[in-house]
């Protein structure tokens, strides 16, 4: 992005500098700074970025953007009103003056795993740019948009908490299509019901392009009752009245299969890893994938050699055979049941070590006793559980005739598993990221 070009998107003004220098890098994050990038100061609660900028000129930044009069007559310096709207600025401008098709998704879960699957089809055909981990908030999001170098498509990931913020971003993104993966109970407890949810994720269209496509989960309950609007509406599913159906879903322990027709022919897909919400994660990629213009036989070419991020259910094998599901990075219903369902399909001992689904406010007793219920219903083995909240699940286990057991922290549990492990075990870990149970996953993988 030339500096002339940042100036105009961001209405700056330059202090010093050349109007065509070029900035192929931008970052908010001085650890993270390559030579030529341009720094962004942000102004958080306890930090001011414009603290760190002699900093990034010494880490090799050539450019920056503040809100404070500076004086670096080497450099490129522009200054602006308020760095964090001229990185939204920046963001938005580059969209709208690139050719690049823009792959918008959101949902209550599933979200990164869903772009990893379609960034894996699309970029079977095209140069293709996509949300790295989790970025995809007010700032991870517009950052994404200026990784952009000559890429034909993005795959962008937007989270939120509350209403508005899929608004903001979409504003940003502006994409041609939009995925919703599901409406699930993810931050009901700031959103208080399923209804305000699923308002706030139809935001992702108040700026799709025309005749954009949105594509749903057409078996979700909630995304079921979606009409046609001034976009094309694209279901995938399971059931009937989806435009892309999977039927023959047969679920391996670690690969899933299934049959899908299109134009007459029927296909099978294989995809790499195990449970249902994989199988619909493929739909969403291979939907996109015919809507971009992909061949059939190339979208699953592109679910076959899908790569999941790391942290979002890895199967760690440890010594005597024993295997953790990783589900150690987030935690709510729908996806606490989905693991609970991978689990399931094993047939040596089945054991769920569980800690607490955070941010569920008001629905914090009843979602946990779910979880509860759901694993009775699964047949798993054994049950373990940390966290205030997780009481819960232990009390509707038990009430239903499980034996489970609650522990007060971290050291605790991992002294228990220490001595109840066995040759060929089963574990699945899974919890909000702020319980830490990658602790208790470390020192399993260093067990003597």
């Amino acid at each position: 992005m030339l500096i002339k070009e940042i100036i105009e998107a961001t209405n700056g003004k330059l202090l010093s500098g050349h109007l065509e220098d070029d900035i192929h890098g931008f970052t908010q994050d001085t650890r993270k700074i390559q030579v030529g990038d341009m720094y962004i100061p942000l102004i958080g609660e306890k930090v001011d970025g414009h603290d760190y900028i002699e900093q990034a000129f010494q880490a090799g930044a050539s450019s920056v953007i503040t809100s404070h009069t500076i004086n670096y007559p080497d450099k490129n310096v522009i200054f602006v009103e308020d760095t964090l709207k001229a990185l939204t600025d920046m963001a938005t401008y580059l969209r709208e003056h690139r050719n690049v098709k823009v792959v918008g998704i959101t949902g209550s879960v599933g979200k990164t795993s869903t772009k990893d699957m379609i960034y894996s089809v699309v970029s079977t055909k095209y140069k293709t740019l996509k949300t790295l981990g989790n970025y995809n908030n007010h700032i991870g999001l517009p950052l994404t948009i200026l990784r952009y170098i000559d890429e034909e498509v993005m795959i962008l990931e937007m989270g939120m908490n509350h209403l508005g913020e899929i608004h903001h971003l979409t504003r940003i993104a502006k994409p041609d299509i939009a995925a919703i993966t599901n409406v699930g109970t993810a931050h009901i407890g700031e959103l208080g019901s399923r209804e305000n949810i699923l308002k706030a994720k139809m935001e992702i269209v108040d700026a799709l392009s025309e005749n954009g496509i949105l594509v749903i989960n057409g078996d979700n309950d909630m995304l079921h009752t979606i009409k046609e609007h001034s976009y094309q509406l694209l279901r995938v599913g399971q059931n009937e009245g989806c435009d892309l159906k999977a039927y023959h879903v047969d679920l391996k322990l670690e690969e899933s299969y299934f049959d899908i027709d299109y134009q007459g022919q029927t296909y099978h897909v294989h995809v790499p890893v195990s449970g249902e919400h994989f199988v619909y994660n493929a739909l969403f990629a291979i939907g996109i994938g015919l809507s971009l213009g992909i061949d059939m036989e190339l979208c699953i070419q592109g679910v076959e050699h899908f790569e999941l991020t790391k942290n979002r259910m890895d199967i760690i094998e440890l010594k005597d055979g024993i295997k953790i599901i990783d589900g150690t990075y987030n935690a709510n219903l729908d996806s606490m049941k989905s693991s609970l369902d991978v689990l399931s399909q094993y047939t040596n001992r089945k054991i769920a070590v569980l800690a607490d689904m955070l941010e569920l406010g008001e629905y914090e007793k009843a979602l946990h006793e779910e979880v509860g219920e759901y694993i009775v219903e699964k047949g798993i083995d054994e049950l373990l559980c940390v966290g205030l909240a997780s009481q819960y699940i232990v009390d509707k286990a038990q009430e239903l005739g499980m034996e489970a057991y609650h522990f007060e922290d971290n050291q605790s549990l991992q002294n228990y598993l220490d001595e109840l492990l066995e040759e060929n075990d089963v574990l699945l870990i899974k919890g909000s990221n702020g319980m830490h149970l990658k602790e208790v996953v470390e020192f399993l993988k260093e067990r003597k």
